[in-house]
């Protein structure tokens, strides 16, 4: 699928593709020009140092130095001196004999001496002489040094020996093949490997038809020299003491033995990486240091121009590609971390493959990465900005008016019209404000006034009120600091101004404050409605819920608000009538909203009303679920529907028998006076004691709390029993009254309610009890309560009615008869009341074996 890119996107990945180019050109562009090599050089010098290199034991330099020469006369010596110096070494078995010296003429005055050195050279076999390239004068014709020729005859082979200086002077590195014309001659620590049989002859091979370069000097196979350490890393000894058989054999059998000049101004004394503070290091014993790394295969190579390149581009690319994926504050650890790779890299290869890589161009392009890639991130940082400002000015009108000043007009018609102040005044403007009353001076003192003070338009005030009550000044004091909070204006920045960075700064800052005004006066006002807000986006994922939502769902609120649960989760916290969830959401989808009353798993009825609502591209369109609790409303709904129950039955029942007696009455020829007076009397109490039943739980529902006071429930018990003997005597039960006079049941409360409470009790129990059975009553203090327990032993309560017995209007079908039947009322005036003084009643019922309630109350000390 093609992906199409915003202008922005496409303007920052242009510009992140420049960065790159220039990044990679940079490193490029220094590794050609060898603008860094200086650089490099130092890095290479002290890298060098971490080369785990040993000097070899079998290589042993005689060196012709300041005490030969004091010894055995001025330079140049006698042939005859360096014929004995390779006798010697021929008599003690050394394995080859390097001689790092020129001998280009022959010594006219002494021939002799020549031949003595041609001689001992082909007695021993094994001398290795030197060809020097030098320039015959400056700028002249570069010419090939050979030695004599009875000597080249004599020697077991030749090979070059010049070095090669870096810009600074230091000798770092040698090629080893070099000639006028051609790289013919290999270097002389190579011929004499090749010649010892410690090389193969095919590793600088001279090239094969390579065409002349005229008198140029051509050098093939560059490689540097990894000394071993500084000078004298080798052993040497004194040719003087040499000659003088000083030296013992065991120093010298099985050796390679390299004769040169360590004598100051007599030979090549050049500076080395590994020179401290100046020292100089002799060509014999760099030739040495060559000597063990060529037959160690120890050479550093130069890593090829090519793959130098491109690894250094790659490694210099680092910064800008990684650049783009941390903050800011990691930018400058990262490009030191780029540039500490590059030196890490750099020393991995000389370790490990005994490669070299000048990382400065890679160092310095990475480096210089971090300015540009600042550059464009800081301008396309701003461009955004000032594009982002631009498109919220368009939707912040709401959002200013949230973050706007009020004005002092406003605020005074707020203190006139609302606030209960009896005078007020705001000072330090250019017009004072007043308001109220005219006060003397001394008015404005006192525990009724209170000073406010704040800033307004960068200009300070005082406001002076005087409330009416001490008590108002408590109570509306918050609302007056939250007034002087609306009033209350930012004072612009002092100082100078940077319109490119400060402005723009200021201005995110206005619409960050606007935003987070916004987002906190529409969490704050969802969180606070009595009804449950739900809102989900496309996919049903929910992300917004209020606390009321959660409650009423019966969810976690963190689970609810975590922004993972979907709406079609819902549905199984609700109890729908009609249609599953799913084909609700269907319907909405379709519709655009639906609207139906269901029921949580608590019981709760609750109205749910689902929304569609477009909020632009994004976040797109989204529903809202609202739930509101309607258990009150259904509760007065079923309460009423009772009521009519109640009045079109058990109020109109007696009444309907009233008018049948009449009637009969009148049509009875012979009627019986006194019987038909008792069955009105019956029904027409029967009508009076619903109807004050009726009243009387009425009037204990309508209010929330009643007056409490000390009581006795001894008193109460007894007062309520008496009142319901005649009516235990008419049935033949016996009232049984069981109490501890030691016991001290006193308890806070209504006497008349917890008096009718007890009758309620004791009549249910009279009224539902078999004749001539008992009624026990018991009074009795339990821990911190107060225990009423009344137990009959009558016709029961059905167990899966208990459930329902405190409900108003709730009757059990019993065994009593139509004539004990009651109007479901008195249990419930019971429960209301038990509830008002903070109790608990209790029941236990078996069908035909009785019933126990249990009355708990607080008890109080006196």
């Amino acid at each position: 699928m093609r992906v199409r890119l915003s202008p922005d996107h496409r303007r920052y990945l242009a510009e992140h593709l420049s960065v790159l180019f220039l990044v990679a050109a940079l490193s490029v562009l220094l590794s050609i020009s060898g603008a860094l090599s200086f650089v490099d050089r130092y890095i290479y010098d002290n890298l060098l140092h971490t080369l785990p290199d040993e000097p070899a034991s079998d290589l042993v330099i005689v060196g012709i130095d300041e005490y030969s020469l004091r010894e055995v006369g001025r330079w140049p010596w006698d042939r005859k001196v360096h014929a004995d110096i390779i006798n010697r070494l021929t008599e003690m078995g050394a394995r080859a004999v390097l001689m790092d010296l020129i001998l280009s003429e022959p010594d006219r005055n002494n021939p002799q001496s020549d031949l003595a050195l041609v001689q001992a050279m082909a007695a021993n076999g094994h001398v290795y002489l030197p060809v020097h390239v030098e320039q015959l004068r400056a700028g002249g014709q570069l010419i090939e040094v050979l030695p004599y020729s009875p000597f080249a005859r004599a020697a077991a082979g030749l090979g070059h020996v010049d070095l090669e200086l870096d810009a600074d002077g230091v000798a770092r590195s040698v090629f080893m093949r070099s000639g006028i014309g051609q790289a013919w001659w290999p270097h002389i620590t190579q011929t004499l490997l090749v010649q010892e049989g410690m090389l193969s002859e095919q590793l600088f091979p001279a090239d094969k038809g390579e065409e002349f370069s005229g008198l140029a000097n051509v050098r093939r196979y560059h490689r540097l020299i990894p000394f071993v350490n500084g000078p004298n890393s080798y052993p040497q000894v004194s040719a003087v003491e040499l000659l003088e058989n000083l030296i013992p054999e065991q120093l010298i059998r099985d050796k390679i033995v390299l004769i040169g000049a360590t004598a100051a101004g007599l030979g090549d004394m050049l500076p080395t990486p590994m020179g401290n503070s100046g020292e100089l290091m002799a060509g014999v014993e760099i030739n040495a240091n060559l000597l063990d790394a060529l037959r160690e295969d120890r050479l550093i190579r130069d890593l090829g121009k090519p793959s130098a390149l491109v690894l250094g581009a790659l490694l210099a690319l680092l910064a800008p590609l990684l650049l783009p994926f941390v903050l800011p504050r990691w930018s400058i650890p990262l490009v030191a971390g780029i540039m500490g790779a590059c030196l890490l890299v750099s020393m991995v290869l000389l370790i490990t493959l005994r490669l070299w890589f000048p990382p400065a161009p890679a160092m310095v392009a990475a480096l210089m990465a971090y300015p540009l890639w600042t550059w464009r991130r800081l301008e396309y940082s701003l461009s955004y900005m000032r594009n982002a400002l631009e498109r919220l000015s368009g939707y912040s009108d709401l959002n200013q008016r949230l973050t706007r000043a009020s004005s002092l007009q406003q605020m005074a018609n707020m203190l006139d019209t609302v606030m209960p102040v009896k005078a007020w005044r705001l000072q330090g403007g250019d017009a004072p404000l007043r308001g109220g009353d005219r006060l003397p001076a001394s008015g404005w003192k006192g525990a009724l006034a209170r000073q406010y003070r704040f800033r307004h338009e960068g200009k300070r005030y005082e406001l002076d009120v005087v409330w009416k009550q001490a008590l108002d000044a408590d109570t509306y004091d918050y609302w007056v600091r939250a007034m002087l909070v609306r009033v209350r204006s930012h004072q612009p920045l002092a100082g100078p101004r940077y319109e490119v960075l400060e402005n723009h700064i200021e201005r995110l800052q206005r619409e960050e404050e606007r935003q987070e005004a916004l987002t906190r006066f529409f969490q704050v006002t969802l969180a606070q409605i009595r009804e449950g807000v739900v809102i989900a986006d496309a996919c049903g994922v929910i992300v917004y819920a209020n606390p009321q939502a959660a409650l009423l769902l019966g969810i976690d609120m963190g689970t609810l608000d975590s922004g993972q649960s979907l709406v079609t989760d819902l549905g199984r916290e609700l109890e729908l009538r009609e249609r599953s969830w799913d084909v609700l959401l269907r319907q909405t989808l379709a519709e655009g909203r639906s609207q139906l009353e269901c029921r949580n798993r608590q019981g709760a009825d609750l109205y749910l009303d689902m929304l569609l609502v477009h909020a632009g591209d994004n976040p797109g369109r989204m529903m809202i679920l609202s739930f509101k609790d309607i258990s009150e409303v259904k509760q007065a709904l079923r309460a009423r529907s009772e009521m009519l129950d109640f009045l079109s039955h058990d109020l109109r029942s007696p009444m309907v028998s009233v008018l049948a007696l009449t009637e009969k009455m009148r049509e009875d020829s012979n009627p019986d006076l006194p019987a038909f007076l008792d069955n009105v009397q019956h029904y027409a109490q029967r009508n009076l004691s619903i109807a004050e039943q009726f009243l009387q739980l009425a009037r204990v529902e309508a209010v929330e709390t009643v007056e409490l006071n000390e009581q006795d429930m001894l008193d109460v018990v007894e007062s309520a029993i008496d009142l319901v003997q005649i009516q235990a005597h008419q049935r033949g039960i016996a009232l049984r009254f069981d109490y501890d006079p030691e016991q001290d049941v006193w308890v806070l409360g209504n006497n008349e309610l917890l008096e009718r409470l007890v009758v309620n009790l004791l009549t249910n129990a009279i009224k539902y009890s078999h004749e001539g059975s008992s009624v026990d009553v018991r009074l009795f203090a339990d821990g911190n309560e107060v225990c009423c327990e009344v137990r009959d032993r009558g016709v029961g309560i059905p167990e899966e009615f208990q459930s329902q017995l405190f409900q108003r209007f709730s009757r059990a079908s019993t065994s009593g008869g139509a004539r004990t039947r009651g109007a479901g009322m008195g249990l419930r005036f019971v429960k209301v009341v038990t509830e008002r003084h903070g109790g608990d009643i209790q029941v236990q019922s078996q069908v035909n074996q009785g019933s126990r309630f249990l009355l708990r109350l607080p008890r109080v000390e006196l």
